[in-house]
C-alpha cells in the first residue's frame, strides 16, 4: 500500500545484496562513535566476528574496565574470579557488563519445542498471465514452518506457492523429507504441508521428541517479549531473534488479498523466515512471521500472523470442497465524521457508527443503502470505523468479519428512519470479484487462440505487469471489481485481447491489452461464450466451402469476425483466413492447442 511495503519473507539465492559491507573475519570493525577504542578492539578480538566465539568462553566475558580516564596500554583486563592486579596509578571504576543476557530464561521456548521449527526447500514454477500455455522455469527458495496438531505443518501459502517439489527439514536433522501442500490459503497466506506418505512414519520418528506447538488463546500485550524462530538468509541453522510486540493493527496484505490482523514486532525478520513461529512469553505461539517494511526509512517493523487467525483458517480447512476462503466484506462504506455529512442523514450527536453506501445481495436482508452501521455483534463502532480491540486500542471494525468461523451468524445493528435497531443475523462468505485473484484458487490459466489474436480472462494478476497493462485497463478492473456477483449485466468474466501475434491476417493492429466487449454485435459474457460464437463461425465458414474446389476461394470468404474493443476501434478478420492462419501461429509459438477452458475441456 503507499503507506506501507510488506515484503514476504521467503528466500531465495537472488536476495542476497551484493552491496552489503560484510564483515571479513579476523577484521575488525571502526569503533562506534562516541565508544572507547580499546573496548571496542577487545570485543572484537577477544570473541571474534559474529559466530567466532560466545561469551562464556572469552577472558572478558564477566567485565570490563571503563577505560575512559585510563590510558589504553595501561588498562587491563579483568579476571573471571575478580583478582584484580592493578598498578597504583590506576584507578578501577565499577566493571560494566560488555552484553547483556535476556533476564528471565523461563520465557524462552525450551529446546523440544525448538525442534518442532523445521525448513522448507520449496521448488516452483509459476504460470505466465501473458501466455497461459506455458509457465517460467524452475525456481528455488527456502522458508520456514512449524508442526503442529494432526502430523501438520503449518508455513505461509507464498512460501509453497506453485510448488513443484517440496522438502522439509526439522531442526536438529540432518535429512530432508519429501512433502506437500494440502491447504493452501492465500487470502490469509497461510498453508498446511504434510509429510509424503513413503517417509511419514520415517519422519515422525525423528521428531518423537517434539510436541506439537500450543497455540495462544490471546493477543500478546504490547510490550511483551516475543521470540522469533526459523531459518532466514546468513546460515542453514536455526536463528531465534527476539523483540516484544510493538502493535496490534489491521493491514492491507498485498494485492490482490484483502485486509488482516496482524502483530507488528522488531525482532529481526529476514528473508527465509516466513512461515516460522512466533513464541509469546508463555511458549505459546503468537503467531506466524510473514513479512516485513522494507523502506529505507523504516527499521524493524516486521509484521506476523496472530495466532487468533491461525485458528479461523484451520477451522475453514479439510471441508467436502477443500479450503473455504475467508470472508469478504459485504459493504461499502464511508466514514461518518463529516458534520453536512451526518445532518444530511438526520443522523444525531448521540449516534455514532459509518455510513452504508452499498450492499452485497448475499446480505441485502440485513443492510440498505443509506443505512448508518454502527455495531456488528453488540460492538460499537466510532465514526471512523473503528472498534475497540481491548482497553484502549483501536482497529477497524472489518477484523470482526473476516475472522468469521464458518457458519457463525453475524448481527449488524442499523441506525435507519431515526431508529435503531438490529437486523436479521445472516451468515458471511467469500463474494469473488468478477476480476479473479489466485491462479489455481478461484480461477483457473485459460486461453483462447482466435486465428492470430490470443485472448485470456481478465484477471488482478496482469496489473503485477505494469509496463504492458494500461492505466486504463487498471481503471476497468477496479471498477468491475466494486460491482457484487449479480450485479454484472450477466458477465461471468471480462475477455483481455493480450497478445496480437504477428502474421499477415493481423499486420496493421496494434491493439493488445484491450477488453474485449463485442463478437459481432453480441455482448460477450466469458471466454467461453466467445469461444462457442467463434466455433460457430467456423462450422458456417466449414459449410460455406463444401464442395469448392479453389484452395484460394476457400482461404477467403463474405465471413468475417469483428471484436468490438473497449475504447478502442475494432478487429475485423475474414473468417477463412483467420481458421487458415491458426494451424500456423499454434506451431511457431509452440502452443499445443487452440483453446483450453477449465470444465469444458479435458
Amino acid at each position: 500500500t503507499p503507506d506501507r511495503v510488506a515484503v514476504p519473507c521467503r528466500w531465495s539465492p537472488g536476495h542476497a545484496n551484493r552491496r552489503s559491507p560484510w564483515r571479513l573475519p579476523g577484521v575488525a570493525p571502526p569503533p562506534r562513535r562516541g565508544a572507547s577504542p580499546l573496548r571496542e578492539r577487545l570485543a572484537f578480538d577477544e570473541i571474534g566476528p559474529r559466530g567466532a566465539g560466545s561469551m562464556d568462553s572469552s577472558p572478558i566475558a564477566g567485565s570490563l574496565l571503563d577505560t575512559a580516564n585510563v590510558p589504553p596500554l595501561l588498562a587491563p583486563l579483568v579476571p573471571l574470579d575478580g583478582a584484580l592486579p592493578v598498578a597504583k596509578d590506576v584507578v578501577v571504576k565499577s566493571a560494566q557488563p560488555l552484553i547483556t543476557h535476556t533476564p528471565s530464561l523461563q520465557s524462552l521456548p525450551s529446546p523440544s519445542v525448538w525442534r518442532t521449527v523445521c525448513l522448507l526447500e520449496v521448488v516452483s514454477i509459476l504460470w505466465i498471465p501473458l501466455c497461459p500455455w506455458t509457465r517460467t522455469h524452475q525456481v528455488s527458495n527456502s522458508g520456514s514452518g512449524f508442526i503442529i496438531s494432526g502430523r501438520r505443518i503449518l508455513t505461509n501459502a507464498h512460501v509453497v506457492a506453485n510448488a513443484i517439489d517440496l522438502r522439509v527439514r526439522p531442526h536438529g536433522s540432518a535429512k530432508r523429507y519429501a512433502a506437500k501442500v494440502t491447504t493452501y490459503g492465500p487470502d490469509v497466506d497461510l498453508a498446511v504441508v504434510e509429510i509424503e506418505d513413503s517417509v511419514a512414519e520415517d519422519f515422525w520418528k525423528s521428531v518423537a521428541d517434539a510436541t506439537p506447538v500450543e497455540l495462544s488463546e490471546s493477543l500478546p500485550a504490547l510490550q511483551e517479549t516475543v521470540q522469533a524462530l526459523g531459518f532466514p538468509a546468513g546460515g542453514r541453522t536455526i536463528c531465534v531473534t527476539e523483540g516484544v510486540v510493538s502493535r496490534v493493527d489491521s493491514i492491507e496484505l498485498s494485492p490482490p488479498a484483502d485486509t488482516s490482523l496482524v502483530v507488528q514486532i522488531d525482532a529481526a525478520i529476514n528473508p527465509g523466515n516466513s512461515g516460522g513461529p512466533v513464541f509469546d512469553a508463555r511458549g505459546c505461539v503468537a503467531g506466524v512471521a510473514f513479512c516485513k517494511d522494507v523502506r529505507g526509512s523504516i527499521d524493524n517493523i516486521g509484521y506476523v500472523i496472530p495466532a487468533e487467525v491461525v485458528r479461523c483458517f484451520l477451522k475453514r480447512c479439510g471441508g467436502e470442497d477443500g479450503y473455504i476462503l475467508s470472508p469478504s466484506l459485504p459493504y461499502r462504506w464511508h466514514k461518518l465524521e463529516n458534520q453536512s455529512l451526518r445532518r444530511a442523514h438526520n443522523v444525531p450527536d448521540g449516534t455514532s457508527g459509518i455510513l452504508v453506501t452499498s450492499v452485497a445481495p448475499a446480505v441485502a436482508s440485513a443492510l440498505h443503502a443509506g443505512d448508518v452501521l454502527t455495531k456488528i455483534d453488540g460492538r460499537r463502532i466510532s465514526d471512523d470505523g473503528q472498534i475497540q480491540l481491548r482497553g484502549s486500542e483501536l482497529i477497524q471494525h472489518r477484523y470482526l468479519l473476516r475472522n468469521k468461523r464458518i457458519g457463525e451468524p453475524t448481527v449488524f445493528t442499523v441506525f435507519r428512519n431515526g431508529v435503531e435497531e438490529d437486523r436479521p443475523a445472516v451468515e458471511l462468505r467469500d463474494l469473488p470479484p468478477i476480476c479473479p485473484r489466485w491462479l489455481d484458487v478461484d480461477y483457473h490459466p485459460e486461453y483462447l487462440i482466435l486465428g492470430a489474436l490470443a485472448l485470456v480472462p481478465l484477471a488482478q494478476n496482469h496489473l503485477l505487469w505494469y509496463k504492458e497493462c494500461p492505466s486504463e485497463l487498471r481503471a476497468t478492473i477496479n471498477r468491475w471489481n466494486r460491482r457484487w456477483p449479480g450485479d454484472r449485466d450477466g458477465k461471468e468474466q471480462l475477455v483481455l485481447l493480450v497478445t496480437v501475434f504477428a502474421h499477415e491476417l493481423t499486420f496493421g493492429y496494434r491493439r493488445g491489452w484491450r477488453v474485449v466487449e463485442t463478437y459481432n454485435g453480441t455482448p460477450v459474457t466469458s471466454l467461453r461464450h466467445l469461444r462457442e460464437m467463434w466455433h460457430a463461425t467456423r462450422g458456417e465458414v466449414v459449410k460455406l466451402n463444401e464442395g469448392k474446389t479453389d484452395s484460394a476461394s476457400k482461404k477467403s470468404s463474405n465471413i468475417f469476425v469483428r471484436l468490438g474493443l473497449q475504447s478502442d476501434e475494432d478487429i475485423v478478420l475474414d473468417a477463412a483466413a483467420a481458421m487458415d492462419a491458426e494451424p500456423g501461429v499454434l506451431k511457431t509459438h509452440a502452443i499445443e492447442r487452440s483453446s483450453f477452458i477449465r470444465g469444458a475441456d479435458p
